[in-house]
């Protein structure tokens, strides 16, 4: 995993964006129920850079974004990011708000629950195309919530993996939601580590040479 250009052979990658393919589609359908109403999903980019490629790439790095984080741990690590931009977040929480059944016997408007809710449905929905497929079990961590500009958040989240490579892989699908309001759009990353990306080739059968 020494450079961007040669840590998954195009092998690896269509390997990969075929399981989470599948992962995409079952959250879609999940997260559908969830909130009651559309949800289109994007095919699955698999996506390798150093973690300042990834910062510099951002089309707007100025942007208020909210984001949500979801650490998992057991036989695959890493993280779930589940970002949107706060223009657009909190018209949309409450738009699923008025839809969703739970949230209806609230007697107030929960920004943070409704966010909380489509991340931890996201992540959940992933994690259990892995297991099913490969069977490798990993547990997620109760939702973070950042917010702030969009390069200081990734900046904070990709920081972290810094310290385990300079180099990362991640897949990334667009979620859009179209609605009465208008077709509302969210990003959903996962982040494997180096290590549990090695665990999905072995279970794949596609280690490389």
């Amino acid at each position: 995993m020494s450079s961007p250009h040669n840590i998954l052979t195009p092998v690896q990658q269509d390997a990969l964006k075929e399981i989470f393919n599948i992962g995409s589609g079952n959250a879609a359908t999940t997260l559908s129920e969830a909130i009651h109403q559309p949800v289109l999903v994007s095919v699955p980019q698999i996506k390798v850079s150093t973690v300042q490629e990834a910062l510099s790439s951002l089309v707007k790095p100025d942007l208020p974004v909210v984001c949500l984080v979801n650490i998992f741990v057991g036989d695959l690590s890493g993280c779930t990011l589940w970002l949107m931009p706060g223009d657009s977040a909190l018209a949309f929480a409450r738009e699923c708000w008025h839809k969703m059944p739970r949230a209806k016997n609230e007697a107030e408007f929960h920004f943070g629950h409704i966010h909380l809710e489509i991340s931890s449905v996201l992540t959940e929905s992933y994690l259990s195309a892995l297991s099913d497929m490969l069977e490798l079990t990993s547990i997620p961590s109760p939702p973070l919530m950042l917010s702030g500009p969009m390069q200081k958040v990734m900046g904070r989240i990709l920081g972290e993996y810094a310290r385990f490579g300079e180099v990362l892989a991640y897949v990334q699908n667009r979620f859009r939601f179209p609605g009465e309001a208008g077709t509302a759009s969210g990003y959903f990353m996962m982040l494997p580590d180096a290590a549990s990306l090695k665990r999905i080739m072995t279970a794949m059968k596609v280690e490389g040479p």
